[in-house]
């Protein structure tokens, strides 16, 4: 039989607490990332398509009507639409989240369309375009990659 002093008293205090909160963290799982949403993965991808299709014709028609900023001035206005609902629908996603990444990500790609527009109603400069395309790319990449990773853990077993 068990006699204990104080400090074993302590001892056994410290290894229940210990024990405890290994218990504890075995039954409570920590949420990283939201939830994955095949609509928004679509809508990325749609995006991704029309923005690319954009800058190349702006390339392409450089100097000529099709190309100026007054016959593109609709495409910002949908684009920038389309990234707003998305940005409400990550948020409801990562609500209750510590970090929001993929919130974060769409609202940095609404501002890299306030650049790409600044930059189409300016003077035509196609190695800012291409740098833009680049940097959109980047975006574009990274969202990706959030969703994949959302639709991968969605799938693993608890």
């Amino acid at each position: 039989m068990f006699v204990f002093t104080k400090q074993k008293k302590h001892i056994k205090w410290v290894v229940f607490f210990i024990l405890f909160l290994v218990l504890e963290g075995c039954a409570v799982k920590v949420k990283l990332v939201g939830e994955y949403d095949a609509i928004m993965d679509k809508s990325v991808h749609q995006i991704e398509v029309k923005t690319i299709t954009h800058i190349e014709e702006v390339i392409k028609s450089k100097g000529l009507l099709a190309g100026s900023y007054e016959q593109n001035q609709q495409f910002y206005f949908d684009i920038k639409g389309e990234i707003q609902a998305l940005i409400v629908r990550a948020t409801a996603l990562e609500d209750g989240l510590i970090r929001t990444p993929l919130t974060e990500n769409f609202n940095e790609l609404l501002l890299q369309y306030d650049d790409l527009e600044k930059l189409h109603k300016g003077s035509f400069n196609k190695k800012m375009f291409v740098s833009a395309k680049t940097a959109m790319e980047r975006s574009f990449k990274a969202i990706i990659k959030h969703l994949v990773y959302m639709k991968w853990n969605q799938e693993q077993p608890e």
